[in-house]
């Protein structure tokens, strides 16, 4: 007998969209969010869906923003998805498209700006809609050079952010016909995506889209290019391509498949000792990305916006496990790099990372430094400035060891988040959990997202009672094998005066 797939119709402001019931779930694929940004729309910022008559299949997923293989596939595991430019696309998941008006949950996905889908199953949202009786949004938006080349001629830069925007205001517009309330929606995301996130917390243009924040592992140490730095990126492009400054108009002609294997080369030209910034970033332009975001924040941009925000204990495992540069570089390479960021003082930050650190391989003591400067240092200043503002925030950190031996890595985190973990079976970084342990962390972390996200507070009854962080005892949930709120967890090393 031939199975029957139920199918729902919903009506939005571009046309009539048809999804399909999954697990008792309503889910919609491929549901364009702005016109593709093909022919002479490429490297132009995101224009308006065509209207389209009659009903629009959303059963299938559409293509990915073009890219090359993720730098962290050996940890999370690979995928082949089709590519396309016309890749400014949602999928949502709902319970019920009516009129419930449910919490609304906004997915935007990491990567270096450069590699990703929202679509992928990592990102599934099932369980969230099932388990939290809400609407889940995950959207794909431009990467790499399409996305964020900045280079006169070519391209004005933060096209991806834009995207992101554009994404946020078909939300606002049209989840209230798939159950949603465009009155509380919460935006996550996770690295790249969570930087997304902060950089629309300080843009005029985005005020009013969002209610909520959950920022995980939010690269604060490297949150834009300069002007200057980001023409120079897309001039060494131009060099890669053989092209000079004055042909730059042909990039939006040239092949997708070449543009993308010369943005890789340029990520290869640019890569530098202990550093893993991808070329191809935001960049502070004075418009769509109105300045620094650090400053923002502390004189109170999005200070009305409910936040928790975190970070894993060893974000840099991820990227220094595999590279042999790191691993076989000599004590003075490595001090050099202490040297660069604390100058004359490099010696006594050098010292105290020795001493918490059990091991000392240039992976431990280069992951800590760079896992503080880049990730954590800033998202406790960013909790600081909340509490002072009197929006306190609710601060995590992800303990929990890969078995796998990639330490608590970046990413490590996700896999629970969304708690399907049946969508990661093969990842590299969860061989070996027992699963006993990952059900129920899983559960824990699940829970709190949704409590979040439904009423700014994360307790639930799976996880025992997370205060905010405040200045006075810096209450910090800590997922591992134990779970439970610690004060001040990351100890007074950070405290120390440190750049930025």
């Amino acid at each position: 007998m031939a199975t029957t797939t139920q199918t729902v119709l919903v009506k939005t402001t571009a046309g009539v969209v048809r999804g399909a019931k999954e697990q008792g779930i309503a889910v919609f694929r491929g549901v364009p969010y702005a016109a593709a940004p093909v022919g002479d729309l490429r490297f132009s910022p995101p224009q308006p869906a065509p209207a389209w008559e009659g009903v629009r299949d959303a059963t299938k997923d559409g293509p990915v923003a073009p890219q090359g293989r993720s730098r962290l596939a050996h940890i999370m595991g690979d995928f082949e998805r089709p590519q396309s430019e016309d890749c400014l696309t949602l999928t949502i998941w709902t319970p019920a498209p009516d009129a419930a008006k449910r919490p609304v949950l906004v997915w935007i996905h990491g990567g270096a700006f450069s590699s990703g889908a929202g679509s992928l199953p990592w990102y599934c949202g099932e369980q969230f809609a099932t388990n939290g009786d809400m609407v889940v949004v995950s959207m794909n938006y431009r990467l790499g050079a399409l996305g964020f080349l900045c280079l006169p001629g070519a391209s004005q830069g933060n096209l991806g952010l834009l995207d992101q925007l554009a994404a946020l205001n078909f939300v606002r517009a049209n989840i209230a016909a798939f159950g949603g309330d465009p009155e509380n929606v919460t935006v996550a995301g996770q690295s790249a995506g969570a930087a997304a996130i902060v950089i629309l917390m300080t843009m005029p243009g985005a005020r009013g889209l969002f209610r909520r924040a959950i920022l995980q592992s939010t690269p604060f140490g490297r949150m834009a290019r300069t002007l200057d730095d980001a023409h120079r990126i897309g001039r060494r492009l131009l060099e890669v391509l053989s092209l000079e400054p004055a042909q730059a108009i042909r990039l939006k002609s040239l092949p997708v498949a070449e543009l993308v294997r010369a943005q890789g080369e340029v990520a290869r030209l640019e890569k530098k000792f202990a550093d893993t910034f991808a070329p191809f970033w935001p960049v502070i332009d004075g418009s769509v990305y109105p300045g620094e975001v650090a400053p923002a924040l502390k004189a109170g941009a999005g200070a009305e916006i409910e936040t928790m925000i975190g970070t894993t204990r060893e974000e840099m495992a991820a990227f220094y496990c595999i590279d042999e540069q790191v691993a076989g570089a000599d004590p003075a390479a490595v001090e050099a790099v202490f040297a660069a960021m604390f100058k004359s003082h490099w010696r006594h930050y050098y010292d105290e990372i020795r001493r918490t650190r059990a091991a000392n391989s240039n992976a431990a003591l280069l992951g800590e430094l760079m896992t503080q400067a880049s990730f954590r240092m800033g998202s406790l200043r960013m909790a600081e400035w909340r509490a002072d503002q009197g929006h306190p925030a609710y601060v995590y950190q992800f303990d929990w060891q890969s078995p796998a031996g990639f330490e608590s890595c970046h990413c490590l985190e996700i896999p629970f988040v969304f708690n399907n973990l049946a969508s990661w079976t093969g990842s590299p970084m969860l061989k070996g959990a027992d699963p006993d342990e990952t059900r129920g962390l899983a559960a824990a972390m699940h829970g709190a997202w949704i409590a979040f996200a439904r009423s700014g507070t994360p307790d639930h009854p799976r996880l025992p009672v997370w205060p905010p962080y405040r200045r006075a005892d810096r209450m910090t949930m800590r997922f591992d094998r134990v779970i439970g709120p610690v004060s001040d967890l990351a100890g007074i090393e950070w405290r120390r005066p440190w750049p930025g």
